[in-house]
Parts: C-alpha cells; sequence; structure tokens
C-alpha cells in the first residue's frame, strides 16, 4: 500500500474523530487527545492535558514512510503515536515501534 494511500485513511479517521468530538488515549491511558483541526497536509491533535499540541503533517508522515513499514524505531510524540495506531493497520511492535500489517485488516 502507498503511503498517500494510508495519510488518505488517516485523514477520514481524523475526520470522525472530529466530526463525533471523540477522544482517544495513549498506550497508558495517561495522555487523552482530540483532533483540533486536519486538512489535506496536516493533522492538528490536541493534548487534553497540557498546552502543545502535535501536529503530524502528510511530508513528515511520507518520509518516515519506511520506519513504519519495517518497524525502526520513529522518535515521535505520544499523541502522534496514538493517533496512527487509531489506523486498523498500523500497530506496536514488541520493542514499541509502529509497524505496517500487510494483508491484515
Amino acid at each position: 500500500m502507498r503511503p498517500q494511500d494510508v495519510w488518505r485513511e488517516l485523514l477520514e479517521i481524523a475526520k470522525l474523530y472530529y466530526d463525533d468530538d471523540k477522544v482517544f488515549y495513549s498506550k497508558t491511558k495517561r495522555g487523552v487527545y482530540k483532533i483540533k483541526s486536519f486538512s489535506k497536509d496536516k493533522i492538528v491533535i490536541k493534548k487534553l492535558r497540557g498546552r502543545v499540541d502535535e501536529i503530524l503533517t502528510k511530508k513528515r508522515f511520507i518520509e518516515n514512510w519506511d520506519r513504519i513499514v519495517y518497524g525502526v524505531e520513529w522518535n515521535i510524540p505520544t499523541a502522534v503515536k496514538s493517533f496512527l495506531k487509531l489506523h486498523p493497520k498500523i500497530r506496536e511492535n514488541e520493542d514499541g515501534s509502529l509497524i505496517f500489517h500487510v494483508g491484515e485488516a
């Protein structure tokens, strides 16, 4: 699957969470996040227990696509990592890196 296709799916997830005013959590449930805004080039994630919003840009996502495909460590904020894990094919492996599962839902 191409990274642009996955980005489009992430935008759909962001729209769903934004429209329904849903929250999502970090792995430890300590972080609570909402989608503050989104456009075709970026997704802004608001921390409900913090001051600084996190931004995931399309460029950054595509540049780091290989890290997700091969499960290589990628130093990203917890809010962004938690959002990426909302995608049904992006999961966290044993060492805490995100990995894209091909052929699975």
